[in-house]
């Protein structure tokens, strides 16, 4: 469950799933079959609070989308900036043959410090969005397995 823990609101989801699970296992059943009958109010009542979270998942994950977007974008700006610092460090330091050498040698350094960074930070980043949505997928993948054998249940029992 770990990310729903962090900041995703996915215990309402779990604790509703949970609550249409113990609905099923506590229903009545038929006689001679493998069916149950189940209060329809009370499953209705379950999917509707279902519908209502699940857009709240994802705006939450469109929120860690767009995060993600404005880490890379900082991390692109900060690289920049960098890069300028050290072209604006070799451009002072040209008068002496040994001082620009040492110049380049630190704005190379530089440079390649902040696309190492830049380049961890978008990995981190899409890592962290992979996450969140294989998380998501699995919510919303379980409630809709949760939901259609309801379903399927339900039109069993009008039978």
């Amino acid at each position: 469950m770990g990310l729903c823990e962090g900041g995703l609101n996915g215990m309402a989801i779990d604790e509703i799933l949970d609550e249409i699970e113990h609905l099923l296992l506590e229903a009545g059943r038929v006689p001679f079959t493998n069916k149950r009958v189940i209060e329809e109010d009370d499953m209705v009542r379950l999917i509707d609070e279902l519908r209502d979270e699940l857009p709240k998942e994802i705006q939450e994950a469109n929120s860690l989308v767009r995060d993600r977007e404005q880490i890379m974008n900082d991390a692109k700006r900060e690289a920049n900036n960098i890069v300028e610092q050290a072209k604006m460090y070799a451009i002072k330091l040209t008068d002496e043959h040994e001082v620009v050498k040492l110049a380049q040698t630190q704005a190379k350094e530089i440079v390649e410090k902040s696309m190492r960074n830049s380049k961890e930070l978008k990995e981190n980043s899409l890592e962290y969005a992979d996450e969140v949505f294989k998380h998501l997928a699995s919510n919303i993948s379980s409630a809709l397995n949760v939901i259609q054998a309801a379903h399927a249940n339900l039109k069993q029992n009008k039978k």
